[in-house]
């Protein structure tokens, strides 16, 4: 989301005192797509998170003021899978509220222990520097191979990719790219396709809608996964895609549908 798109979504719940919680995690793995430094640009975000400018957003709320946004984050991607430790961000006000609820009060956290480690990583300043020094450049380096495979292979089939310039702001963060297949392409036609014929798994925009919301559809979009696998195999990844994108373009297609929750149990989120 643009830095523009951000102050206007704070100031829109500025205006009906409404409060935006964030699972913005992703927001701590940003990167350069100019020419500018990479080394220089990692000290800090290229672009702040909600709860950040709700605090400097002018006008500046008061001290207590209970704030219109809140930072819902995980640990699990930014220091490891397995840490399945969290944190929420807001105003003083707000955080101490919610620190007063039963789960806080009654245990303090889900894990003592891993919540032990994790803050001495924080004061340590380990987890900012393997941020830094180890997760963005991965992540850059992964992100470049897939772009650079699709605008070879994909783009010229009609394939369009997400957004990744703001204005002056060119950047890109986080695990996904998201692209948007040609006219007349289904992206669960393709999702299954991939499956079947390609030994490939896509998801298929559909799964990220809200449901019962007819307002945004994603009929024709597909989020791509750049962190999970290794490097080598993401260029023969894209080009199994374009040949299914290819074929269903031309019509060359039969399967039987997928349901979603075997397309999840396929991503993972069921095991």
């Amino acid at each position: 989301m643009s830095l523009s798109c951000r102050q206007s979504l704070v100031r829109l719940a500025r205006k009906y005192d409404a409060l935006i919680i964030t699972d913005d995690v992703y927001d701590f793995l940003q990167w350069p797509t100019s020419n500018i430094s990479f080394a220089s640009s990692m000290n800090k975000a290229v672009l702040p998170r909600l709860v950040d400018i709700d605090r400097t957003l002018e006008p500046v709320p008061e001290k207590e003021s209970f704030g219109n946004a809140m930072s819902n984050g995980s640990f699990s991607k930014i220091a490891g899978p397995g840490v399945r430790t969290g944190w929420a961000e807001g105003t003083e006000k707000f955080t101490y509220g919610l620190s007063q609820c039963g789960s806080s009060r009654s245990g303090g956290a889900p894990s003592q222990l891993t919540a032990t480690i994790v803050c001495e990583l924080l004061k340590n300043g380990d987890l900012e520097r393997h941020i830094k020094d180890k997760l963005c450049p991965a992540y850059k380096r992964r992100y470049e191979i897939m772009m650079k495979t699709i605008r070879e292979y994909l783009v010229p089939l009609g394939v369009r990719v997400g957004e990744v310039s703001f204005g002056e702001k060119e950047v890109f963060g986080g695990y996904f790219v998201w692209i948007e297949l040609p006219k007349g392409v289904g992206a669960e036609d393709v999702s299954v396709m991939a499956r079947e014929s390609e030994g490939l798994i896509v998801a298929p925009g559909k799964i990220f809608e809200v449901s019962g919301d007819d307002s945004v559809r994603f009929e024709n979009s597909i989020r791509l996964c750049f962190s999970w696998e290794e490097e080598a195999d993401l260029e023969e990844g894209v080009k199994r895609l374009a040949r299914v994108v290819k074929e269903a373009a031309e019509g060359n297609f039969a399967s039987n549908k997928t349901n979603e929750k075997e397309l999840k149990n396929d991503l993972g989120e069921f095991r």
